[in-house]
């Protein structure tokens, strides 16, 4: 469940990224083509991996980087896309810009019905006159095309409506994003999508590097014209455009596409791309006098199918953000009126009571922590007949279990009971494992100095910076106080000793905190128990844990 006020943010997501980013994309590349003359493989290359570093450089190494990677659903949506990039080009090549640029909104009919048919999302009838719409407008371009060359055409828009929808599949049910989302951790976000283009590159990269080497190995006369040349890859025209394209264009809108994507859904973003035939005319219109391009390639043809295809997409639109206002103006679809189930209705109130426990009695925190709207947990306190209960209880209890009851409210972090639990079943999962228990030093001064608000922003700073610096599949949380626990699995003593190593020094960096001038500088002492080395009992393992650490801040302090 996706409460309506994200969902509005997402559809905004969408729309600038279509009417702002990809029509000057569009022109971008028209002008990079027609103009500068730029070798498409290279410029390509050059936009992937500029885009790829860009992110990666903001958001720094950190958690879900290996996860990422080794990811299928990182692997699929680079091999789709590429596919989907080639698909693209050839269908560029047989008919005109404008022509291919509709011809692409196939992938609308053929996410809408994929959705319906796989997904269970069931269209209502304004999407299906949207899309009678689209239809025709393809049907007005396909009537135009020249016998000669209309079943190639046909059959590329068919792929790349086919491989674009799948690609946007993908990225809505990419399962490393999906994490970093529920971070809300922009970075995590950054990271996911950054490592997700360097494996787009990587494999991009590898094939024209190949076939520019077995280029290379004949001699001149030999060589397959249409295919890259070694000496292709010094065009600098191509390599600054690409760069300029990558980080300033396709940064964003490969951000934009994954956070829209996963909260609207694909096939309604591929809604909103129908859109993009009159972004694409306003910016090639606003920047002729810098680009030099034309529209004289423009028929009336053109005009009439891209009128019909966005007047189809409107009608979509419309009628989605219609069904999210009705959602927003009412609780039926959150909470309903129970008078015969009194356990649903106790199960709700006890749920929406400490979840508001949790966050100190902050509805919007606690709303957003259960995916509702705030006037849904007000209207719990409003309810002094005690009859109402929440629509979907089993989806919301299980977002409480995840986002609430098992999270410590300060850090976000997994609680003490949690951690406890994982612990006590860690030796039914791991051969070995070690256990990091550590202890702030130079603590108490920050919070007698600046106070608890103070010393809470760095508590939840150092649980910050433990999750990016820990493995993924690392267990932790905050034992109480200024004292956090670490499970690492398959980890054994030296292994251990050189990540604690690697904490101390992640926390000794100085923290900038809101609202004080001067950074604060900490430390770390850290105690480390093996599994099975220094015990099989998991109480005893944390109990050397945590007199190894005051044995280390014992040393310290003398």
């Amino acid at each position: 469940m996706v409460e309506p006020r994200k969902h509005y943010i997402g559809w905004a997501q969408a729309f600038f990224s279509v009417m702002v980013l990809w029509g000057i994309s569009n022109v971008f590349m028209s002008y990079s083509t027609q103009v500068l003359e730029v070798h498409k493989i290279i410029f390509a290359c050059t936009t992937f991996t500029s885009c790829s570093f860009c992110l990666l450089f903001y958001a720094g190494s950190g958690k879900l980087s290996k996860e990422t990677l080794r990811s299928i659903d990182t692997w699929a949506y680079g091999i789709i896309m590429l596919i989907n990039y080639f698909i693209t080009l050839n269908l560029f090549s047989v008919v005109t810009a404008t022509e291919a640029s509709l011809l692409q909104r196939f992938s609308v009919i053929f996410s809408l019905f994929s959705s319906w048919v796989f997904l269970m999302r069931k269209p209502n009838k304004w999407q299906l006159i949207g899309v009678f719409a689209i239809a025709i407008g393809l049907l007005v371009i396909c009537d135009a095309i020249p016998e000669e060359k209309a079943m190639t055409v046909y059959i590329l828009m068919f792929l790349a409506g086919v491989f674009q929808s799948l690609r946007l599949f993908v990225a809505e049910f990419h399962r490393p994003h999906q994490k970093a989302v529920e971070t809300n951790d922009i970075k995590s976000r950054c990271r996911v999508i950054g490592y997700i283009m360097f494996v787009i590159t990587l494999i991009f990269v590898g094939i024209t590097a190949g076939v520019a080497f077995l280029q290379s190995s004949v001699v001149p006369e030999n060589r397959i014209l249409f295919l890259i040349q070694p000496e292709n890859f010094f065009h600098m025209p191509s390599i600054i455009a690409g760069m300029v394209m990558g980080i300033f264009i396709y940064t964003p809108i490969r951000y934009l596409e994954f956070a829209s994507t996963h909260i609207i859904k694909t096939e309604n973003y591929l809604t909103i791309t129908s859109f993009s035939f009159f972004s694409t005319l306003f910016w090639e219109w606003a920047t002729m006098p810098l680009t030099g391009l034309s529209l004289k390639e423009l028929s009336n043809t053109d005009i009439i199918a891209g009128v019909i295809i966005t007047a189809g997409a409107l009608i979509m639109a419309l009628s989605k953000l219609r069904e999210i206002k009705k959602e927003d103006n009412s609780f039926g679809s959150y909470i309903y009126l129970e008078t015969q189930n009194l356990t649903a209705v106790d199960d709700s109130r006890e749920i929406t009571a400490n979840t508001l426990e949790h966050f100190g009695g902050d509805v919007v925190k606690a709303a957003g922590a259960l995916d509702v709207p705030p006037s849904v947990i007000t209207a719990f306190l409003d309810d002094k007949e005690k009859v109402l209960a929440f629509k979907n209880l089993p989806d919301i209890a299980r977002i409480y279990r995840h986002k609430v009851a098992g999270c410590d409210a300060l850090t976000g972090l997994i609680n003490r009971a949690g951690f406890m639990i994982t612990l006590r079943n860690a030796p039914a999962e791991f051969k070995i494992f070690s256990i990091l228990y550590l202890d702030l030093d130079k603590f108490k001064p920050v919070n007698d100095t600046h106070g608890h608000d103070a010393g809470d922003e760095v508590l939840k700073a150092v649980a910050n910076r433990l999750e990016e610096a820990c493995p993924t599949d690392a267990i932790i949380t905050r034992m109480g106080g200024d004292e956090y626990c670490i499970i690492l699995p398959n980890s054994d003593k030296k292994m251990a000793d050189s990540k604690a190593n690697y904490l101390q020094q992640v926390i000794a960096k100085p923290f900038k905190i809101r609202g004080i001038a001067e950074k604060i500088e900490i430390g770390a002492s850290i105690g480390i128990a093996t599994y099975p080395k220094d015990g099989k009992n998991v109480e005893k393992l944390l109990t050397i844990a945590d007199g190894s650490m005051y044995g280390v801040k014992h040393l310290k302090d003398n």
